[in-house]
């Protein structure tokens, strides 16, 4: 079972990854408040800066299992892809939005449906 564990929770963070590098393609910051009052180029760097912070928690939650406890972080990611679809859903008919396309939803639409997943079976295997 740790396999499906596993490879789900993979599964999330390399659509999680793969969503962001989308994002950065599709102009979302345009859909923040205080960056789509900017300049695209003084935008786009701030919200690709402000990654390296989120990398780094992601990182190490990642490779210090022993000093965190990562059942916490495993939670909060499946219930941030999760809350995450009803976010963009809010945005969909945002001016700015960018990220319509089939491509765009599905990954946003997987990443939301393996987060599913991989919380209900957590929950169940660590009850």
């Amino acid at each position: 079972m740790d396999f499906v564990l596993n490879t789900l929770f993979w599964l999330n963070l390399s659509l999680l990854f793969i969503h962001e590098m989308d994002a950065v393609y599709r102009h979302e910051w345009r859909l923040f408040i205080f960056l789509n009052r900017l300049k695209d180029k003084t935008a786009y760097q701030i919200f690709t800066i402000l990654h390296i912070p989120l990398l780094i928690v992601v990182f190490y939650f990642l490779s210090n299992p022993a000093e965190v406890n990562q059942d916490y972080f495993i939670i909060f990611i499946d219930t941030f892809l999760i809350i995450h679809l009803g976010l963009h859903y809010l945005l969909r008919n945002h001016k700015n939005n960018e990220l319509n396309s089939i491509f765009s939803k599905s990954i946003i639409q997987m990443m939301a449906v393996s987060g599913f997943c991989h919380l209900t079976l957590f929950i169940f295997i660590n009850r």
